[in-house]
């Protein structure tokens, strides 16, 4: 995966996210600011995702802790195989909103 691969793959993620959050109807405020990507509930909690370009990952910060994904095969996985989206509805958990991926 090059550079330019990298971005648009983690853009897709941030739009798939965006758009079940809509779909739900969710009280999740979504904010993209360059390559970081910011979920805040109605708590104030958040949680993070950002691109690490220079080691072509993605990155969720949450109540859960920080995890680092590679792009594997077209999947978000951690080095010992979950799925990023996993860790992301487990997240969303924690920070009191159920969403299915």
């Amino acid at each position: 995966m090059n550079t330019a691969q990298f971005h648009q793959a983690v853009e897709q993620v941030w739009q798939q996210i965006e758009e079940k959050i809509d779909d739900k109807g969710l009280s999740v405020d979504t904010e993209i600011q360059g390559a970081v990507c910011t979920l805040t509930f109605d708590d104030d909690s958040q949680i993070v995702i950002n691109k690490q370009e220079a080691m072509l990952e993605l990155w969720l910060a949450s109540k859960l802790g920080g995890f680092h994904f590679k792009n594997i095969d077209g999947k978000w996985v951690t080095a010992e195989g979950r799925s990023f989206w996993q860790h992301l509805e487990e997240a969303f958990a924690r920070h009191g909103e159920e969403i299915s991926f």
